[in-house]
Parts: structure tokens; C-alpha cells; sequence
């Protein structure tokens, strides 16, 4: 129903402009968006001398594993039995050193040079083998999330979140003595300090988050809409939508093994905590490790859960290689719901990890655009668009979004090609970390959904008016990229993207590793002439920029070849140049 009024509203949301007639379905390919999604693990052993990076990520999308066990005299890490010996070799609770910390920085250097990013979580735990008692005194805990800081601050473009691990066994918060609340929230509240608020920051679970937060007694007052969680929300601000939770526990039983309660006075209990992640983790990823049902608890590891529960936590990421056993029943699962473009009845095959696998974190849809049927001596362009998001999650970056406008031309007595092509940046006011996924409400046996990821964007843009290209039809692309790398941007799930040169591909495989989503055209107006931005012309006295598109005569007609690739004039794909 929500949907059915977003389009019968549609001629008022656009008065004056021009619907495009393009493709707004889901192509339902699994889009190479990077900050979410299935994660692949990988350790890195960090000593005094360094170490050895990670040069070659095992993933896009990796969950590192460093570990600082040469740190830590609680930390053994091997023994020497050699000739009817038992000599324990320890760590040493000393400063990270100089080098250990530069293995840190050059491992994310190689992500970030891998086009990916990356998941933290760091510990003390021996190659994450799984040992107890391992942490240092927490004097050196605080004095290493001091060192560490630094090295995370500066790269936050690559990291999606950091799992704050540094106690306990796989730096999962449990199987040490030493572990109080009081040190892990001293901890993390420090590194909170220390690190810009780009940075988010997971802990083990919801009673972990609250002490960090400033809550005591969480059985109590870790309510949404208690006073109590009130005050504490207007004392922590912007911090409330920073700190998360990671959950290695996720889905194995309705308490995932312990990360919620089962006495809700004194613990927070799946309800509570699922409130407070769907509200003040709007932007926070959130994910983990899903399970096998432990024998003779409630199974909920399921794909149809998932799509209930997964839009209320805004799950975005999850370990492709643990549990392998329930991943692999989710890949011989078929999906039984219908959720807008992922319906079992028109697809074949649909499987429950490829539902999973296509949700995790935002998924962009272009339902709907309205653009200015021309541009005319204001150079000003107005366009409407409406974006569903269907994924599970939101965005949980800061990106900056903007238009890509392009054109073809003949010139002159040859007919000689020119190509008009630029970017235009957006406002910041358009912001796709607001363009959320659905919300859902429980009301009694009843589950309902009050907004179904429908979000409208007014654009607003001065893309000047040539008066050389009066007349021709100027294609129009948006772009949403990282502010600090242009080489990271989202994917949109439509079939209709671009490429470089501004031609326009209607294939979803094609639109894989596309950054620029068609949103439709308008035409050149008349206009008093203005200075041309720079177009890339075939031939005449203009050189031709390298590697750029180039005109060629073939028999009776004329093809535009880009390398070996071959067009038709008004933009199409060739098969050949024949």
C-alpha cells in the first residue's frame, strides 16, 4: 500500500518536470559494495621488529585478525619441548613498538590499494587460537588503545568498524579473569576519545555497549523509551549512534549463546536490545558470525527471520566462512517470502543466502525519476528521484554525491564527434546515509511495516548552458563516491549505469563495476553563449586526449571506437566494428 501512494503521488512530487522512461527494477545481482556484506577473516601477527604485513587481502571485504600477543606477558606463545623440555616462550607488556605499529598501517595501506575495506578487531589472543587469560594488566591495555588510535584515526576511509576486542579469547570479550565491565567500558570509552566520530565502535554485547555507554543497571534502564535511557541519550549525544555491537553468537539460539539475556531484569534481553540497535543503529554496522541452532533451543537461523529481523538491527555483515554448515543450508535453502523484486514465484532458484547475500547493508534502487525537459540559459538543472533502499541496513559512511553529464555531437563540414563530458557536485543536504532502508513495528501477533524504504531527493544543479550543444540531448548520471578516494563508489542495484565516456549500458552485468546509475536526459537549450567546458573532439586541429573515444569511417557510415570496443553514434553497442 505504502508503495502504491509513493506512485500515485508522483505528479505532485514532480510538477514541472519530465518523467524518464528508464528500467527501475532490481537486476538482483550481487552489487561489489564492499563496505557490507560477507566478510572474509584473515590474521595478522604483529611483533616488536613488525612483522610481515598482509600484502595480499584474502578479501574485498576482510575482517582482520591482528593480534599483539608480543605484547602482553600473559600472552605464551608456544612451547619448547625439545628434548623432554616445557619451555613456555611469553610475551612481554611492553609499548608497541615503532615498526609494529607501521605493519598496521602498511596492511591497511594494501587494503586500500586492493579496492576494499575492513573490518578491525584487535587482541591478544596467539593467532586467534582461542586462549584464555591472555591480556595484559590493564594499564597496558589503555596505553596500547592510546598507540593504536592514532594508526585507526587516519584510516577510517577503509575501516568499516572496529570490534573492540582487546580482551578475552579471539578478543571476543569472554574466557579471562580480568575481564570487568568497568575495564572494557574504560577502554573503549578511551578509544572513543581518542578517534574521530567516523570511527564506530563495536563491543561484544548489548550489557558491554550499555556500561560503555554510561548505563549501570541495564536490566532495569536499558529501555528506549525510559526516562532514564533519556538522560543518559542527551548526556552522550552523537556518541549514542556511534558505539555498536558485534555478534559471534548471531542466531545460534533466541539468546545468540549469550549475547542476550534470559533474565531481563538483569541482563538485556533479545527485545530491548533489538530496540536499541534499530533506533541508535541506524548508521552502525552490525553483524558477526551466524550459527547452528544449539540442541534444544528455538531455531531462528533462518532466512525468513533474517528478513524480518535483519531490517530491525540493520545487519551488514556476516563471516562467509563461519558457520559453513548453516551457510551451506542456506545456499540449498529456497527463499519463501516475497520481498519486492526477490519474489520465488517469477525467479528460479532463489536461494535463502543469495536473499541474505543481496541485503546485508544498504541496497539502492532507482523506483522513479522526474528531470527538467531542458536546460536553458540558467544553466540550472531540476530533477526528482525516488530511491528505495532494500537492504537490511543503511549506509554507514559519509559519501559525496553528484551528477555526471555527458553528450555527443557532430561538428563542422566532417561531421567531426565531439564529446561533452563532466561532473557536477551535489549539496551536501543530499546525503545517503538518510536514505534508509524500512521500519518495521510490532503491534501485538502483528508485525507491520510503516515505511518501506521509499525515499525522495530533490536535486537542484548548475550545469551551465552551452550555446555549441543547443539542441542536443545531454544524458545525466549520479554518482555517490567517497570524498577522500573517486575510485569508491557505490553501486546502485538498476540495470541502466554508464562508463566513462558517458555511454550507456542497459545490462546489469555490465553495470557491475559502473559507478555512474542512468537517471535519464534532458535537452540543451537555446542560451547566450558561455565558455564551453573542455570537449574531446576526433579530429581538426584539437588533439586527441589519450585513450579517449576516436571516430572512424566505415563504408557508408561512421562508428565511435573506444580501444576495442565499437558504438553507434547515438551511443549504442556495436558487436563488432563490421
Amino acid at each position: 500500500m505504502l508503495l502504491l501512494l509513493a506512485l500515485l503521488q508522483s505528479p505532485v512530487f514532480a510538477a514541472g518536470l519530465v518523467k524518464q522512461s528508464i528500467d527501475t527494477t532490481d537486476a538482483m545481482l550481487t552489487l561489489s559494495n564492499f563496505d557490507r556484506g560477507f566478510y572474509v577473516p584473515q590474521v595478522l601477527h604483529i611483533k616488536p621488529s613488525g612483522g610481515k604485513p598482509i600484502e595480499k587481502p584474502y578479501g574485498k571485504l576482510l575482517h582482520l585478525r591482528a593480534e599483539i600477543s608480543e605484547f602482553s606477558s600473559r600472552a605464551w606463545l608456544g612451547i619448547d619441548t625439545a628434548g623432554g623440555k616445557k619451555d613456555t616462550t611469553w610475551g612481554k607488556s611492553q609499548d608497541l613498538t615503532e615498526d609494529a605499529l607501521n605493519v598496521l598501517q602498511q596492511t591497511f595501506d594494501n587494503i586500500r590499494k586492493n579496492g576494499g575495506h575492513v573490518i578491525v578487531r584487535i587482541c591478544y589472543d596467539p593467532w586467534y587460537n582461542g586462549r584464555s587469560n591472555v591480556a595484559p594488566e590493564h594499564k597496558w591495555v589503555l596505553r596500547h588503545v592510546e598507540q593504536l588510535a592514532p594508526v585507526l584515526s587516519k584510516n577510517t576511509d577503509v575501516i568499516v568498524a572496529l570490534e573492540m576486542g582487546m580482551h578475552g579469547a579471539y578478543g571476543e570479550m569472554h574466557s579471562d579473569t580480568s575481564i570487568t565491565y568497568d575495564r572494557v567500558a574504560e577502554a573503549a570509552n578511551l578509544m572513543l576519545r581518542s578517534t574521530p566520530p567516523e570511527l564506530k565502535i563495536l563491543t561484544r554485547t548489548g550489557n558491554y555497549s550499555a556500561k560503555v555507554l554510561g548505563f549501570d543497571n541495564w536490566g532495569v534502564d536499558f529501555h528506549i523509551d525510559g526516562e532514564k535511557f533519556a538522560e543518559v541519550a542527551k548526556a552522550k549525544g552523537d556518541t549514542m549512534y556511534r558505539v555498536g555491537m558485534f555478534n559471534d553468537g548471531y542466531l545460534g539460539t533466541q539468546y545468540d549463546y549469550g549475547t542476550w539475556g534470559a533474565d531481563c531484569k538483569t541482563s538485556i534481553c533479545r527485545e530491548e536490545g533489538v530496540a536499541w540497535l534499530e533506533k541508535y543503529g541506524i548508521n552502525t554496522p552490525y553483524g558477526g558470525e551466524a550459527l547452528t541452532t544449539a540442541s534444544g533451543y528455538q531455531v531462528i537461523n533462518t532466512p525468513e527471520f533474517l528478513a524480518y529481523e535483519g531490517f530491525r538491527t540493520h545487519t551488514s555483515y556476516l563471516n562467509i566462512q563461519w558457520n559453513n554448515n548453516l551457510i551451506d543450508s542456506w545456499k540449498k535453502t529456497p527463499f519463501k517470502q516475497n520481498d519486492f523484486d526477490y519474489d520465488p514465484s517469477r525467479v528460479d532458484s532463489l536461494s535463502g543466502f543469495k536473499f541474505i547475500d543481496d541485503h546485508l547493508g544498504y541496497r539502492f534502487v532507482l523506483r522513479e525519476s522526474w528531470l527538467s525537459d531542458s536546460v536553458m540559459s540558467d544553466g540550472m538543472l531540476r530533477a526528482k528521484i525516488r530511491v528505495q533502499n532494500v537492504g537490511f541496513g543503511n549506509l554507514t559512511r559519509k559519501m559525496k554525491a553528484s551528477l555526471h553529464v555527458s553528450g555527443m555531437a557532430n561538428f563542422g563540414l566532417l561531421d567531426t564527434l565531439g564529446i561533452l563530458s563532466y561532473d557536477i557536485p551535489l549539496s551536501d543536504s543530499i546525503d545517503f546515509m538518510k536514505v534508509h532502508s524500512r521500519k518495521i513495528e510490532i503491534k501485538g501477533a502483528d508485525t507491520v511495516m510503516t515505511f518501506d524504504g521509499n525515499n525522495e531527493i530533490s536535486v537542484e544543479a548548475k550545469v551551465g548552458c552551452h550555446s555549441d550543444w543547443s539542441g542536443v540531448h545531454m544524458n545525466v548520471g549520479l554518482k555517490v563516491c567517497s570524498e577522500t578516494n573517486p575510485k569508491d563508489c557505490i553501486r546502485f542495484a538498476n540495470k541502466d549505469c554508464y562508463d566513462d565516456n558517458g555511454f550507456i549500458f542497459v545490462d546489469g552485468e555490465s553495470c557491475l563495476d559502473k559507478d555512474k546509475l542512468h537517471v535519464g536526459s534532458f535537452v540543451m537549450g537555446d542560451c547566450e553563449r558561455t565558455s564551453i567546458r573542455q570537449a574531446r573532439f576526433s579530429g581538426g586541429s584539437v588533439s586527441r586526449t589519450r585513450n579517449a573515444p576516436i571516430v572512424q569511417r566505415l563504408r557508408n557510415s561512421a562508428v565511435v571506437r573506444d580501444g576495442e570496443l565499437f558504438y553507434n553514434l547515438n551511443g549504442s553497442r556495436r558487436s563488432s566494428k563490421k
